[in-house]
């Protein structure tokens, strides 16, 4: 029987970490093309100026050392940033320094309108749709405020929108009933039918809550999640979002509850989009990347050709699945999915070669070439 012992070092260095302030720093970034080379300007810059946690896990099996990483997460984003200096070398690699403002207070990026614009500039500006099931039980007729409300927040913020009328379009589609019932498969359906690379999936039920003198209590409650379409992550969920609101007219007081619980859901949407993106930035994200005319040698190869860091930035990488040819792996990696899918035309691991057939946000579709 093995036994595996876990030993946990955290590491806090950087002398500024404690401090809440936004400060002005340098960072340096080194890749294959500009754009790529200030992602890893940025995530230096989060590092100089607010430090980072180190995590050494060394993991013992029958007394023998089985496996010794060491993880950083970097504490922080990027609020503005300008290029001091930008240069590419014989090799083809760019190399980039930049001086950028770093923050680790949530709050600022949510007041700071340019702080917003520049991380999601940097997700590649993800287009967002609504698909809200309203049920109406005052008017007892369809409605839309709540989606109507969320459409016109998320656009007055910056961010990307499908207007409503293009997703009202694709009613009685054989994907929109059950996207509406919250299926993760058939959202990711619809919205890759309108070009969205983040689809919000929720349902608000609009009530009465009777008459008191000559006023109506107008109350309404909604839940929601957040679902990226290419990898059909779940990013964010709001479980509950409240709103009451009283009003001598029994409708308007349903529609006034059904703002104010659409403005409640969305800021706490946009907390946990921001959070999570600006986590992602100064630190890595999740590609996923798909490849057909697998067997099993070729899985395995793969895996130890990704995980060997061949191409700068992947930071981990693990095979999920081989299941008919078509091996899946999660990648762990500092930039865009467009930055390591050049990173890997570059390259093949020894054995066989492949191709690049398909891209998007988070998601990466190859077939290894005979």
């Amino acid at each position: 029987m093995q036994k595996s012992n876990h030993i946990i070092l955290l590491l806090v260095i950087g002398a500024t970490f404690l401090c809440a302030q936004t400060q002005k720093v340098t960072g340096e970034g080194m890749a294959l093309n500009r754009d790529a080379a200030i992602e890893q300007a940025k995530r230096n810059a989060v590092e100089n100026g607010l430090g980072a946690i180190m995590s050494s896990e060394t993991v013992v099996k029958n007394a023998m050392v089985f496996s010794d990483n060491i993880y950083s997460k970097a504490q922080g984003f990027v609020k503005t940033f300008q290029v001091l200096s930008e240069s590419q070398g014989p090799d083809g690699l760019w190399e980039v320094t930049i001086e950028a403002e770093v923050t680790q207070i949530l709050d600022q990026i949510l007041q700071d309108e340019t702080a917003l614009q520049v991380l999601l500039n940097s997700m590649n500006r993800p287009k967002i749709m609504f698909m809200v099931k309203e049920e109406n039980l005052i008017d007892k007729i369809p409605t839309d405020f709540a989606e109507t409300k969320l459409l016109a927040m998320f656009y007055e913020k910056g961010f990307d929108v499908v207007d409503r009328q293009l997703v009202a379009a694709l009613q009685g589609k054989p994907d929109y009933a059950q996207a509406l019932e919250g299926n993760v498969s058939a959202a990711a359906k619809i919205a890759a039918m309108l070009g969205a690379e983040v689809i919000v999936v929720g349902t608000i039920k609009i009530s009465s809550g009777g008459k008191i003198y000559n006023m109506y209590s107008g109350q309404a409650d909604m839940n929601a999640k957040i679902i990226r379409a290419d990898t059909g992550e779940i990013l964010a969920v709001v479980p509950q979002a409240r709103g009451k609101k009283p009003h001598i007219s029994e409708s308007t007081a349903g529609v006034n509850a059904t703002n104010q619980a659409a403005e409640d859901l969305g800021q706490q949407i946009i907390k946990q989009l921001i959070r999570k993106w600006s986590t992602q930035q100064a630190n890595f994200v999740k590609i996923y990347m798909v490849v057909s005319n697998a067997d099993f040698g070729s899985y395995m190869l793969f895996e130890s050709f990704l995980k060997a860091q061949t191409v700068p930035g992947i930071r981990n990488a693990y095979a999920k699945s081989l299941n008919d040819g078509v091996a899946e792996y999660e990648i762990e990696f500092e930039g865009k999915a467009q930055d390591l899918a050049m990173g890997l035309v570059r390259t093949s691991p020894d054995g066989f070669s492949f191709k690049i057939i398909g891209l998007s946000g988070n998601r990466i579709t190859a077939e290894i070439v005979q």
